[in-house]
């Protein structure tokens, strides 16, 4: 592992609450909300950005909120970005280092939506709102100043899981044509299952075993939900229609062997994928450039990507 990243493993250790295997959902929830919010600490000092504004989007449950990150003045092109946190914890404040730096380091307008979280709001509640801020902001291209030939969607952890199945929609709708999907990290199999090597040699390193369980029985409404292809996309019967692909995953991360089965599937069924494994990084390291050197390398990675676009 790479040593920046154990320090970070070491710290949060000290960080955490201990974990009480009898708490209620109630306050294993809260801790776990607070150990996630944690991960800002290794954001490092949020960066300027020519303009940060929100926009507000009607949607069956109420206003949507999506933030817009704007680097520089003009049409750009649109990243929608879903930030991670199992779909029970994480905000967009939390990644908002990160996604300051993306947008400076792209020249893309970033923008990401304030999604509903579970166990409030169950599955698919995070992917209709994500779903509306997508199509809110095409709708809006011209008023926003969004270059609408150029939108891709990424996601990190949950993200990009959720991020894959708007792809999935958008194709099998017809629009938006997206020209691409990041995907960092992601979820695919949620399986209760599942078996992949990286969930037990890995277990531990932000993500255990035991609480990943736990998160999905609070995001998914019911078990037969983890077989849904749009909870775990690896499941899906048809990818090929999915767009171009920068899969990321990190060498200690128990998600590891799962993201890469998936994009395994994408290239088998004719998907361009590029994929980049990280050596000794670990899940969550989008959001830890304050600390890790290779964070840089990463946004540099989705740059040079998205440039391609």
């Amino acid at each position: 592992m790479d040593p920046q990243a154990r320090t970070i493993l070491d710290t949060i250790q000290t960080l955490a609450p201990d974990a009480d295997p009898h708490a209620d959902d109630a306050q294993w929830l809260a801790d776990f909300r607070y150990q996630t919010a944690l991960l800002k600490t290794f954001s490092g000092d949020p960066e300027p950005v020519h303009a940060i504004t929100h926009l507000m989007l009607p949607s069956e449950s109420g206003p949507l909120t999506v933030r817009l990150y704007r680097p520089k003045p003009g049409p750009l092109p649109l990243l929608l970005h879903i930030h991670g946190g199992g779909a029970i914890a994480g905000s967009i404040n939390g990644h908002d280092p990160a996604l300051r730096a993306l947008a400076n380091r792209s020249g893309w307008l970033v923008a990401p939506p304030a999604y509903r979280l579970a166990p409030e709001h169950r599955f698919p509640a995070q992917l209709d709102d994500s779903w509306t801020a997508l199509l809110g902001l095409v709708a809006q291209a011209d008023a926003l100043d969004i270059d609408a030939s150029r939108v891709v969607v990424s996601g990190d952890s949950i993200g990009g899981t959720l991020a894959t199945a708007l792809s999935s929609r958008a194709a099998s709708e017809g629009e938006p044509d997206l020209k691409g999907q990041i995907l960092l990290y992601p979820n695919t199999d949620l399986r209760r299952d599942a078996t992949y090597p990286t969930r037990a040699s890995e277990d531990g390193n932000i993500i255990d075993a035991k609480s990943l369980e736990r998160q999905i029985d609070l995001y998914l409404a019911s078990d037969a939900d983890r077989t849904d292809p749009r909870a775990s996309p690896i499941l899906a019967d048809d990818l090929a229609t999915l767009p171009p692909t920068l899969l990321v995953t990190c060498e200690n991360d128990p998600l590891r062997d799962e993201g890469e089965a998936y994009g395994q599937r994408l290239r088998d069924a004719g998907v361009a994928v590029d994929h980049d494994r990280f050596d000794g990084m670990i899940h969550a390291f989008l959001q830890m450039g304050g600390r890790l050197d290779a964070t840089d390398r990463l946004l540099d990675r989705i740059v040079r990507w998205l440039d391609a676009r």
